[in-house]
């Protein structure tokens, strides 16, 4: 995949973490848990294995790209 910033190839990978990796909008205010709200994007695949997500990695404008269509 070709970064739509610079036009440098992108190396595919994987977001990884220990909980549910989601998008939201609102602010995070510092406290360790944090209830999901309606609007939420998920974007992790878990189902008993580690939260991950697919993403694209430019080296040269140090930007990730995440294509959640196929979660």
């Amino acid at each position: 995949m070709k970064c739509p910033y610079c036009g440098e190839e992108m190396k595919k990978g994987f977001l990884m973490s220990s909980r549910d990796i989601t998008f939201a909008i609102d602010n995070p205010d510092g406290n360790i848990f944090r209830i999901k709200k309606h609007g939420d994007l998920e974007l992790s695949k878990g189902s008993g294995r580690i939260p991950h997500c697919e993403a694209y990695q430019c080296s040269s404008c140090k930007k990730i790209m995440i294509d959640y269509a196929n979660r």
